[in-house]
């Protein structure tokens, strides 16, 4: 036996939308400009002040606290999802987490064995697949229409074909902003109980529906399947990604699984779990996140439309999240010069991503992560003066194109 890495962390592909952050610095040490950054996962605002002077008070929870959360706020988070959702969770079916992100990790360490498979949307969030993998399964990616709602054909057939355990998708959707309809989730419930598996939808963006709709839950759904699992949190809602909390709400079986398993790794900071329970009881910060959804919305209808008036763009109109995904294929195989001497093609969304970078000095993330290579996605989670200059550097960036 040698000193090496695992075949699971040598497989690993880094984020790519944090990567990308590298080349940012990059591009603005090497040019002397200020890209314009719209590849943010996260609001442009923080969040309030009572939420941060709770944060404050919090910090007198200096002592280990148990392990999936503050009975508070898990009763708390059950009250405020089964009033959002339709849902019917109880305390003990809420896991406070590191992150949503650690709590699909521990959805699929619990419910994983070697080579399950796990059928996942496309496009999806490029966090999906790598976790699926790194969990011992495999992923199994399933294109959406053209129009990037799902596919309900594809996905049963998917369900069927493989030795499934879940399905995991987004709604509303990260990249897309696709908003996916009852009947749809109906659908998804239906393929998931024929199956007997797992149902994961990640709800982060729930708060963020555009032109005065609610985006419907999973558990809006009539007869909603019970192994359906809930990933959710405060990040987006009240403009706190650093803090790292997330939850998942799913059957007891799940959530004492999930407790077992965090008892040994990592559960979430008690100051923080303090400071959040005081936002969601804020009328302060939901007023706050509801000026974000329409401030956000205002940057959709402009920045939608400008992409659209592009030769060679087609961005549908997001109906939630805070990022447009347009398609930039029909630009695909046309040159650019820049730095004076050199010259390069445009042949898939990294060197779309590229070409934005060196001609536009705009910041967009290439689709490919995605599961899409024909698109870039947009965040609009900015002010609306960077979208306006982001979109009149776009138009001069590809009027520059050639063959």
């Amino acid at each position: 036996m040698t000193a090496e890495l695992s075949e699971i962390a040598r497989a690993i592909k880094p984020s790519a939308t944090l990567s990308l952050k590298t080349e940012i610095t990059r591009i603005e040490n090497s040019y002397g400009v200020k890209i314009i950054d719209l590849t943010a996962g996260q609001p442009d605002v923080g969040p309030t002040d009572d939420v941060i002077g709770a944060l404050a008070e919090g910090g007198k929870s200096h002592l280990y606290g148990p392990i999936p959360g503050e009975p508070n706020l898990r009763s708390l988070l059950a009250e405020v999802t089964n009033q959002e959702t339709g849902s019917s969770f109880a305390a003990d079916q809420i896991i406070v987490t590191v992150g949503a992100k650690g709590a699909i990790d521990a959805v699929m360490r619990t419910v994983l064995n070697p080579g399950d498979a796990v059928v996942i949307l496309s496009p999806y969030w490029v966090t999906y697949p790598e976790v699926v993998a790194i969990c011992g399964g495999t992923p199994v990616c399933v294109e959406s229409k053209p129009d990037l709602h799902p596919d309900l054909e594809k996905i049963g057939a998917a369900v069927r074909g493989n030795r499934t355990k879940a399905i995991l998708y987004s709604s509303p959707s990260n990249p897309t902003g696709v908003v996916y309809s009852r009947e749809e989730l109906s659908a998804l419930s239906h393929i998931a109980r024929d199956a007997g598996i797992w149902l994961i939808a990640d709800e982060i963006y729930r708060e963020f529906a555009f032109d005065g709709k609610i985006a419907p839950s999973i558990f809006s759904v009539p007869e909603a399947y019970e192994k359906t699992v809930l990933i959710d949190g405060p990040s987006k809602r009240f403009g706190i990604p650093g803090w790292r909390l997330g939850f998942l709400a799913g059957p007891v079986e799940l959530t004492k699984a999930v407790n077992a398993l965090l008892g040994h790794t990592s559960n979430a900071s008690r100051p923080i779990q303090y400071a959040v329970e005081v936002a969601y009881r804020s009328e302060q910060a939901r007023q706050a996140t509801m000026t974000m959804v329409r401030r956000y919305q205002q940057n959709r209808d402009l920045f939608v439309q400008g992409l659209n008036d592009i030769g060679g763009i087609a961005c549908p109109q997001p109906e939630g999240a805070f990022y447009c995904f347009a398609d930039v294929s029909a630009l695909y195989g046309q040159s650019y010069e820049y730095d004076g001497s050199n010259t390069a093609t445009v042949t898939n969304s990294t060197t779309f991503r590229d070409f934005l970078l060196r001609k536009a000095f705009v910041a967009a993330v290439e689709g490919g992560p995605f599961g899409m290579d024909t698109h870039m996605r947009f965040s609009l989670a900015v002010s609306e003066k960077d979208c306006t200059a982001a979109l009149e550097s776009i138009r001069k960036a590809v009027a520059e194109l050639h063959d």
